[in-house]
């Protein structure tokens, strides 16, 4: 793993995030969601750990706390 495929990865999953909410509507993209958010964090725990790959990680994770609490 490197920082561009790391970034690109994490960039990619935020947009099908995005793109299931648009194409299937909240509702219905709610459950794919909450899952695609769980596999950002676990990735980034993985890779990201030590901030290597992203500094400004905490930038995602506020973005997918306000995705979670949009779904509570």
């Amino acid at each position: 793993m490197n920082k561009e495929i790391y970034q690109t990865m994490i960039t990619g999953l935020l947009m099908t995030i995005r793109e299931k909410e648009v194409v299937l509507g909240e509702a219905e993209a709610k459950e794919d969601v909450l899952q695609i958010v769980d596999l950002i964090e676990d990735l980034d725990l993985f890779w990201n750990s030590a901030s290597q790959y992203d500094p400004d990680a905490e930038k995602i994770d506020a973005y997918l706390e306000k995705i979670r609490m949009k779904y509570r």
